[in-house]
């Protein structure tokens, strides 16, 4: 991860326990290691999350006091069993981490903690555990996911926007930046799932299907991943490393109304 210098993992125990802490944050990116099609790494979620995160981190202005515990590289990913090279942890496991740690940051001092999200799958654990860690430790608990701080800053299809939330046009061209090295464009594919879409039924929102990978596309891709390109991803990086940086920079100073000890 870049932004070494806010990195909890390189300090002492002294010196993390005379941090201060009245104001600041401290952030866990959590991602997934699961399919991304033919042509991406399994751990594309976690690579995704951590750069971004690690850019954002030097992004700050220098009196943001922000700390990033290393990430978790595992997630809540059984939409995509069935296919190699996916390792999933189940609800209740995700949840039982992300207490414990919370537990940890209390006892460390820190009175606030943001999760750095990036895989969808994450989304519904990690809303949750945070209301029960905010309940149980008085920690202020935030979430951040992936669609509040990633998105298309160049014009791209009705049908990507709507159905290429996975392994398509954007999350390519992210790790075509990234990590170009991982990524295998002859075996890119474009595939847009013929779900039979009936408003308000949708993949995702208030009326959804519980879909699992499999169910929709052999390939395991959502989208058209023929067309990323490292320029659409420097892109991406441009457009989504300050909007990342300033949601951390107004988190690290975040009141409650009524705060309590």
């Amino acid at each position: 991860m870049s932004g070494v210098h806010r990195n909890l993992a390189r300090l002492t125990s002294p010196e993390i326990r005379d941090l201060p802490k009245k104001d600041g944050v401290l952030l866990l990116p959590i991602g997934a290691i699961e399919q991304h099609g033919a042509h991406l790494p399994v751990l594309t979620d976690t690579c995704q999350v951590t750069e971004l995160l690690g850019r954002a981190l030097e992004a700050l202005p220098d009196d943001t006091v922000a700390w990033a515990l290393p990430a978790i590289n595992y997630g809540k990913s059984n939409e995509h069993m069935g296919f190699a090279g996916t390792f999933s942890l189940s609800a209740s496991t995700l949840t039982a981490v992300l207490m414990d740690l919370a537990q940890s940051a209390k006892d460390s001092g820190f009175r606030r903690l943001a999760f750095i999200n990036g895989h969808g799958g994450n989304m519904a654990v990690l809303d949750a555990a945070a209301r029960d860690i905010r309940a149980a430790t008085n920690l202020m608990t935030f979430c951040i996911h992936p669609h509040v701080f990633v998105s298309a800053p160049f014009e791209i299809t009705d049908a990507e926007r709507k159905f290429g939330f996975h392994a398509g046009e954007l999350e390519t061209s992210l790790m075509l930046t990234l990590a170009p090295d991982t990524v295998h464009m002859e075996h890119a594919v474009k595939h847009f799932a013929p779900f039979p879409e009936a408003d308000p039924l949708f993949f995702f929102g208030n009326a959804s299907s519980a879909w699992l990978t499999r169910d929709w596309s052999s390939s395991g891709v959502f989208g058209d991943a023929t067309i990323g390109t490292s320029e659409k991803g420097e892109a991406i990086l441009k457009s989504s490393v300050p909007r990342l940086a300033h949601l951390i920079e107004v988190i690290s100073t975040f009141e409650v109304a009524h705060p309590r000890a």
